[in-house]
């Protein structure tokens, strides 16, 4: 899967074209999906992440996740992959854009300051 990059507010797409082309909400005149103006209520407002875990609890049980800064980001993603794609098996993963990650980063982070962004889980 090829990489998908925002450098200097331009979606730079490499290998995978369709990876953002697939992103129905992305208009040619965006230069970035963080300033799309459904991006902040999907993926920053904390009310919209709060009932996200409700649904994620409801389908697989407690998110185990310490901090709420850290269950946070980890909804943004999945909301924002969700929002963008729609529901993807346990078997198929899609590259979050640099600019997502970065973005949800700033909005949540961990008590040092910093974070780690997305990992995907091992199994």
């Amino acid at each position: 899967m090829g990489k998908v990059e925002c450098l200097r507010g331009t979606l730079r797409r490499t290998e995978n074209a369709q990876i953002v082309r697939r992103i129905n909400q992305v208009p040619d005149t965006l230069t970035c999906i963080t300033h799309h103006p459904g991006f902040e209520p999907v993926c920053l407002n904390v009310y919209s992440l709060q009932n996200a875990l409700n649904v994620y609890k409801a389908d697989y049980g407690p998110l185990r996740l310490r901090g709420i800064e850290k269950r946070y980001r980890h909804l943004a993603h999945r909301s924002f992959v969700s929002w963008c794609w729609g529901y993807l098996s346990r078997t198929i993963r899609v590259d979050i854009p640099s600019c997502v990650v970065l973005r949800v980063c700033r909005e949540f982070p961990d008590a040092a300051g910093s974070c780690s962004g997305f990992r995907p889980p091992l199994d």
